[in-house]
């Protein structure tokens, strides 16, 4: 799929690493579907999923920690399929790591500079203009289970395709953005929320709130080095 937008290219890998905006500009989204984000609405407190800053401009969204049952990044997937493709899981690699694998889910990471990881789509953004750029993604079809592929599918077109509710949103935010950006004023942006709950974890990344603002610096801050070294 591929969607044109009428931004600098920069907008888009940085909304995708932001926990921030899902609450309010997604908002219809969590009301007319059931999906895994629906804990990033209401109290700021109850919310356990967080953002890490893996260095070098890499950056994610964990949503793992608020996760209760196996299977809620994929919609809830239950039934005979399901139970089939855990068992060959879990012979494998082991109950574990099975277990692990269908509670935490794919990755929702940035790769430095425009690989997106969607937990199951991918998608890449290609630099058109200075205010021009075009994201494509794709589902990620799991090698072995051509029976989820239709579900896959499914959950692609209602968050990534023309008519469904988070691209087109994001895209119109980055427009929107990008035409900020042309007034000039004011001269810097604020980057600073959640500083004061910023951590490092036992690996050395910065871990924060999952609406705090470490992914959007560590972007920044990355981008900034590269071009200065440029």
């Amino acid at each position: 799929m591929k969607h044109r937008c009428a931004a600098n290219w920069k907008t888009l890998p940085e909304n995708d690493s932001d926990g921030y905006h899902l609450g309010f500009v997604h908002l219809a989204l969590f009301k007319t579907v059931r999906m895994q984000y629906q804990r990033v609405v209401g109290d700021e407190k109850a919310i356990k999923a967080v953002v890490r800053d893996w260095g070098h401009g890499h950056i994610e969204i964990d949503w793992s920690p608020g996760y209760q049952g196996p299977f809620e990044w994929f919609g809830g997937a239950a039934g005979p399929v399901v139970a089939d493709f855990v068992a060959a899981l879990e012979r494998r690699d082991g109950p574990e790591l099975a277990r692990q694998r269908i509670l935490q889910g794919p990755a929702h990471a940035l790769i430095f500079p425009n690989l997106f990881l969607g937990e199951t789509n991918i998608a890449i953004v290609e630099p058109v203009d200075v205010e021009e750029c075009v994201h494509w993604h794709t589902p990620m079809f799991w090698k072995g289970v051509p029976e989820f592929n239709g579900r896959l599918l499914r959950m692609a077109e209602a968050g990534m395709g023309p008519a469904s509710f988070l691209m087109p949103e994001d895209l119109i935010i980055a427009t929107r953005n990008q035409q900020g950006l042309r007034a000039r004023t004011p001269e810097w942006l604020l980057l600073s929320r959640g500083l004061d709950r910023e951590y490092l974890d036992d690996q050395g990344r910065a871990v924060s709130h999952v609406t705090d603002e470490t992914t959007n610096r560590a972007l920044w801050r990355h981008y900034r080095a590269v071009m200065t070294e440029a």
